[in-house]
């Protein structure tokens, strides 16, 4: 009896140190009050010992008491311990509330604070509130709550509790959230489930291609007979949004000569070495996208030319600029990308996989010199990388 008695008394006197030392918590490093990390780490302990008795009036007591101990340089509570014991406490007002307000910045923030002592508070909490997640949904759906705070608040637990990462309940949890946003496109609790719930990031509307493939053209005409076959490469930088592409492409190789070009009076002669460079945008949409497959028709147009390559080691007469064949040309393509999964981390339906385009451009090099009359039907296979931008 008399130790009980002691025990009462010594918690009611830990109670009247908090009530004085809230009002001076900067300055509690003070000679006649103990160290904030201490009354932290105490606070903790008291916390731990009214959570597990369910004193839920003491819980509260101890919840505020520590809150009031922050300050610019010490973390008494971490923000998913505080969440759980506002769910144990049926709390939901200051839940919500810190929930709208809570940003990547402002959890940044508290990086830089001392953490609060090592204990075991949050494994217990979440144990706890594991344990009795029932009870816990059973009262969220009863609680004085908006059809949204309801909804948010049921997502919020699952989500704290850790009870969706793995699959199939992964993405059965991303639908659900998919679903609140698509019911309450203007929730105030939007930044946090796209910033922090989703098991995979969610994509935007936006996406950023890159490929580096390798190509092969042949030629119709005149240039047939000019030009032997070429080989290249083919790079292309894009950006799509909703189905459509917008891309910059270099396409760039050489051949041979397989006869005399004749160019004011000068020969570029046969077996010597041309290069092709085109430069252009194209733009696309999308006829098929599935997991594996995406499939788009391209047009566009741009610049090109067919000239004798530079070589520092092995300089060319001056009269070979006049076999500089330059001109406007416009494009067609199409093109398919099989894709493969990118894997955990990255945003939904981002992908790599093999791209193959096929497509034809309609050039303007002949400048009058009707050997370097045609067009060009090309062929090019390769590497492509589509990441998508997370939602915003």
């Amino acid at each position: 009896m008399v130790k009980s008695t002691f025990s009462v008394v010594k918690v009611v006197c830990i109670q009247i140190v908090f009530i004085l030392a809230l009002p001076f918590s900067v300055s509690a490093q003070a000679d006649s009050l103990p160290p904030l990390p201490d009354l932290i780490s105490e606070g903790r302990q008291n916390l731990m010992i009214a959570f597990e008795s369910d004193d839920r009036l003491n819980t509260q007591f101890w919840l505020d008491s520590l809150q009031r101990l922050e300050d610019a340089e010490h973390n008494a509570l971490q923000w998913d311990e505080r969440w759980l014991l506002y769910f144990w406490l049926d709390n939901y007002s200051p839940l919500l509330q810190e929930v709208t307000w809570f940003t990547i910045i402002l959890e940044a923030e508290t990086w830089n604070k001392i953490p609060p002592p090592p204990d075991s508070l949050f494994k217990r909490l979440d144990l706890k509130l594991f344990e009795n997640q029932a009870y816990l949904f059973d009262q969220i759906r009863q609680a004085w709550l908006s059809t949204e705070e309801r909804a948010f608040a049921s997502l919020l637990l699952n989500y704290l509790l850790r009870l969706s990462i793995e699959e199939p309940a992964a993405s059965e949890f991303d639908t659900q959230l998919n679903g609140f946003l698509k019911t309450f496109p203007k929730s105030k609790f939007r930044p946090f489930v796209i910033e922090r719930m989703y098991n995979t990031k969610q994509p935007g509307p936006w996406a950023i291609s890159l490929d580096l493939l390798f190509l092969q053209s042949n030629w119709s005409g005149n240039l047939e007979r000019t030009l032997r076959p070429l080989f290249g490469i083919d790079i292309g930088l894009s950006c799509w949004r909703k189905g459509w592409s917008l891309a910059a492409r270099l396409a760039a190789g050489g051949q041979k000569l397989d006869r005399d070009v004749e160019q004011n009076r000068y020969f570029w002669t046969t077996g010597e070495q041309s290069t092709f460079i085109a430069i252009e945008l194209e733009t696309g949409f999308d006829v098929i996208n599935t997991s594996r497959l995406r499939v788009s028709p391209c047009l566009g147009g741009g610049f090109s030319s067919i000239h004798p390559p530079k070589n520092e080691d092995d300089p060319k007469p001056d009269y070979y600029d006049n076999f500089r064949f330059n001109g406007w040309h416009l494009g067609a393509a199409i093109q398919a990308d099989i894709k493969f999964n990118m894997g955990k981390g990255n945003v939904a339906t981002s992908y790599h996989g093999v791209r193959v385009r096929l497509g034809h451009r309609w050039l303007n090099l002949s400048e009058g010199n009707s050997a370097m009359e045609g067009n060009q039907f090309f062929i090019a296979v390769g590497y492509a990388l589509f990441g998508r931008q997370a939602q915003r």
